[in-house]
């Protein structure tokens, strides 16, 4: 298994609800209550970190800018993935959406992307060069979900149903000499999830009256390593993700206000790296 994916399995495996947890059931929901707040990074002042381009430069550019942290003024946090635990029944849920996924010079767009569980996802190539997408289940030890080649611009590939069978996050990279490229998938089995904005704001509406633990998930923020080929760098691999959890207590037809603040970990704090023992492809 690659060293980055075995970082994250444990973690992820948080994320994801039980295999056998009951099917969601929409109902109605009276006087319904809603959640709102902002996600914010401890250190504002914390900047991006560069990613050199090796291939397809005059479409790729020269570098870019990790996509692991987006910070929007006071430090508010984007795509942050928040969750209520443990909803099984609720609002209705528009479980026919069809989620893209985009390749637009030579970065994914969007960089944190919700579907729900069945969605018929879509892959698309906006670029004149050829991308590998390959995406990996980063909940259930990292195997592949899906791996695809795209050589033609405006390419576009429906993923099978099935592939998005179970909720938890995929993890998804080109294996077309653009290791920088990273994206994640997050399979919702209920509507109580969303991402953050821009400013590192959310909101959930349509929440039965009750007390939820919330959960807050952010990809690993700092590069840690990377990994090299003739051409220069093969991989990057970065810190294990975020996670916080907060209790609420939704009433009926009020907004109750919930805020996260992210920290960077401490290097006493980081678990040393763990060495393949297993190739998932």
């Amino acid at each position: 298994m690659e060293p980055s994916l075995i970082r994250y399995c444990a973690l992820f495996s948080l994320l994801a609800p039980a295999y056998l947890a009951a099917q969601y059931k929409e109902t109605a929901v009276l006087n319904p209550g809603s959640l709102a707040g902002t996600v914010r990074f401890k250190n504002a002042e914390t900047r991006q970190e560069q990613m050199l381009i090796n291939k397809d430069e005059a479409i790729c550019g020269r570098a870019k800018n990790s996509p692991s942290v987006v910070l929007g003024k006071g430090g508010g946090v984007k795509d942050a993935v928040i969750e209520i635990i443990g909803v099984r029944e609720g609002k209705k849920w528009a479980m026919n959406m069809r989620p893209v996924l985009d390749q637009q010079g030579c970065e994914y767009v969007p960089h944190v992307l919700l579907a729900p569980v069945g969605a018929q996802l879509e892959i698309v190539n906006s670029d004149p060069i050829l991308h590998n997408v390959h995406a990996y289940d980063l909940t259930r030890g990292g195997h592949t979900v899906f791996n695809i080649a795209q050589p033609i611009k405006g390419q576009k590939t429906a993923i099978e149903q099935t592939r998005l069978k179970t909720p938890g996050v995929l993890f998804a990279t080109c294996d077309a000499g653009h290791p920088w490229m990273a994206a994640y998938v997050v399979v919702a089995d209920h509507p109580y999830y969303v991402l953050t904005d821009a400013k590192g704001n959310f909101r959930i509406d349509g929440i039965p009256e009750g007390e939820y633990t919330v959960r807050m998930w952010h990809e690993g923020i700092r590069i840690v390593d990377r990994e090299f080929d003739r051409s220069g760098v093969k991989k990057y691999v970065f810190e294990e993700p975020y996670e916080l959890r907060q209790s609420v207590v939704i009433r009926k037809g009020t907004v109750a206000s919930l805020d996260f603040e992210l920290a960077l970990r401490g290097e006493q704090d980081r678990p040393a790296r763990v060495k393949p023992n297993v190739n998932p492809r």
